[in-house]
């Protein structure tokens, strides 16, 4: 098991894989600068799960692309929250990642390494779990499901 603390900021690896799992964070931030809603689905795993407010989860790419796109939208992933630290701890093919922003608040996201050596997250219970915006429309399912816009619309009908 290894622990590593970076400040966060700065440049990281490539645009499309950051060198090790406590790069994400920085790499989060870059891309919410630009306004990549592509790259910043890219940080998480085809299968991770996003915690959203009232108990509810954005789980897949789907679906935590919307719960972006919303976020992005209402303006809430702005500099505000910007991590100024960042800690991973890894043992093996798995880390916890922890973010701390200036005013203390600490954030904490599980990442996985890929066979290809890319790390991404696969379970981050902090960022959307306060944004009302990231919620779906009303579809009738269990609160703890989330589902892509076309998958809900046909649940609805």
């Amino acid at each position: 098991m290894t622990t590593t603390e970076t400040p966060t900021g700065g440049a990281t690896g490539s645009p499309e894989a950051p060198d090790g799992p406590e790069a994400l964070e920085a790499r989060f931030a870059e891309l919410v600068a630009a306004g990549d809603l592509d790259g910043l689905v890219g940080l998480y795993a085809v299968d991770a799960v996003v915690s959203l407010p009232h108990g509810r989860e954005a789980a897949g790419h789907a679906a935590i692309r919307s719960a972006l796109a919303a976020a992005l939208a209402a303006g809430a992933l702005g500099p505000a929250g910007r991590a100024v630290t960042t800690r991973a701890i890894v043992t093996g093919d798995l880390a916890l990642t922890t973010s701390t922003t200036a005013d203390g608040e600490v954030r904490t996201q599980v990442a996985r390494r890929s066979a290809e050596g890319r790390w991404a997250w696969v379970c981050d219970g902090w960022r959307l779990r306060g944004v009302q915006a990231c919620l779906p429309a009303s579809t009738g399912l269990p609160a703890s499901t989330v589902l892509p816009a076309s998958t809900a619309s046909r649940a609805v009908a």
